[in-house]
């Protein structure tokens, strides 16, 4: 009998737990620029999606207040937890320069056949004005520092030549 019992602890603790999951959603780009589209991406899976079906993303904007709500599944069953694990992307839209906050919610159907809505995340974000973004030049190049070092030699010898001469006609500094 001991044997069985220790037999069936065995085999339960070999036997994979389900894990059901949804990332907190980030934003990308991380830093937005006007004009650029904002997406929203969640990771997800095992017993937990994130999906589209027709309807959805809905998405709702009051203010700088921006509101998306996407499709998902939930599983309590642990034979139905067979999700991929992904990266979901969903495109938000494209803003003016300013501060926002995205909320992100999801809707599912619950074992009794309701629709349950859950708050995944609330992102604060700004996005930063358009135009001409800077370009990184190289500072140190050969030829640069060739230029500088040239450049500087000529004042060098320029300033010396013109403090002996003022100093020979009389005109210059007190000795």
């Amino acid at each position: 009998m001991l044997k069985k019992i220790l037999a069936v602890i065995a085999l339960v603790a070999l036997v994979p737990s389900a894990h059901a999951f949804i990332d907190p959603p980030y934003l990308t780009p991380q830093h937005p620029t006007a004009g650029e589209t904002v997406s929203v991406s969640i990771r997800s899976g095992i017993c937990d999606a994130v999906g589209t079906i027709p309807g959805y993303p809905q998405i709702a904007r009051q203010g700088n207040t921006i509101r998306i709500v996407l499709w998902g599944v939930s599983s309590t069953d642990p034979i139905l937890c067979n999700f991929p694990i992904g990266i979901g992307t969903y495109a938000v839209g494209a803003y003016s320069s300013g501060s926002y906050t995205l909320q992100v919610d999801r809707n599912y159907q619950d074992d009794l056949g309701g629709i349950v809505t859950e708050t995944l995340g609330v992102i604060p974000f700004t996005v930063a004005g358009g135009g001409v973004q800077p370009i990184a030049l190289p500072a140190s190049t050969a030829g640069s520092l060739f230029i500088l070092g040239f450049t500087l030699f000529v004042v060098a010898r320029t300033k010396r030549y013109r403090a002996f001469f003022t100093d020979r006609q009389g005109g210059g500094r007190a000795p």
